[in-house]
């Protein structure tokens, strides 16, 4: 969506509550440059290996992943148990390529190769026009809004990193996410806020309390949207008061082996001024690959 476009949106919006088309966002779970996936990249090369995240994400106004791998050198530490995940600056590129126009970087994986790996990410990306969400609050453990066309985006990380540095970085509570919605709505009444967070317990399918928290946190401080990722296994869609709330997307593209990590999940979102945002489609696909796939029964679909 262009500039005029992005105007026109928020100025017939001031009028009638809408626009003819609104503003459509993909949303995909968490993306993984380390291990497996770059070990895929040695012999297929990066950019075969990241072409299918064009097709998950087809065909919105905005395409966002959550990069939940470092780019650099890890630092010292790590473990079997509890691994950093640290992939190549040179799949940044591809990344690119694959028509991904914003990334969040507020997970428990973004300080894995320093402050230094998290700014050059940072970086690199901005370099070519990639909106970067979340790097503040990964950073200071308060989540701030930024903007993503007519849209403010509030990414935050739930999850507590298990080594230095980001261990030292607080995680937000649901009054910290819910004030911080509050202050993106005071400051333009009618502009959509998209939050997404980063947490849940880990292979759980069932959200726990601690999710519905922070939804709801958000929800009642006037979210169009929330957004989960972080547990590794794709979960349900429900609505509160009207707003869109998924509890976790899964995996996009990671190489975790276990079952409940195998498949994903994208959501297609619309939103115009002063309203909810409309659930368009929730794609399905295989973890491993990227590549869409059949969803279950009982998934909501468009």
């Amino acid at each position: 969506m262009n500039a005029t476009l992005v105007a026109a949106f928020f100025l017939v919006g001031a009028d009638t509550g809408a626009t003819a088309d609104g503003f459509t966002v993909a949303v995909g779970g968490d993306v993984s440059l380390a291990r497996g996936i770059a070990g895929r990249a040695i012999s297929e090369g990066w950019d075969r290996v990241l072409a299918p995240l064009r097709d998950a994400l087809a065909g919105a106004d905005a395409r966002i992943v959550n990069l939940e791998s470092a780019t650099g050198t890890c630092v010292s530490a790590g473990s079997v148990q509890r691994p950093r995940l640290c992939g190549d600056f040179a799949a940044l590129a591809s990344l690119v390529q694959s028509s991904i126009t914003a990334v969040t970087l507020a997970n428990n994986h973004a300080l894995d190769a320093g402050e230094s790996g998290l700014a050059a990410t940072v970086g690199a990306l901005r370099a070519e026009n990639v909106v970067v969400l979340g790097a503040t609050s990964v950073r200071t453990g308060k989540p701030v809004a930024e903007p993503l066309g007519p849209l403010a985006v509030i990414a935050a990380n739930l999850s507590h990193p298990a080594w230095p540095p980001g261990r030292a970085v607080p995680i937000p509570t649901p009054d910290d996410v819910g004030a911080s919605v509050r202050a993106a709505r005071q400051a333009a009444p009618r502009r959509p806020v998209l939050v997404i967070l980063h947490g849940g317990r880990e292979m759980d399918p069932a959200p726990s309390s601690f999710e519905w928290m922070y939804a709801r946190s958000a929800v009642d401080a006037g979210a169009a949207a929330v957004v989960f990722h972080g547990a590794h296994v794709a979960r349900s869609v429900e609505t509160v008061a009207g707003v869109p709330v998924h509890l976790g997307l899964g995996n996009l593209l990671f190489d975790q082996r276990a079952p409940g990590a195998a498949r994903g999940q994208v959501l297609v979102l619309r939103f115009r001024p002063g309203e909810p945002a409309e659930i368009v489609e929730v794609r399905c696909l295989e973890a491993m690959t990227a590549l869409r796939c059949q969803c279950p029964n009982g998934t909501v679909q468009r």
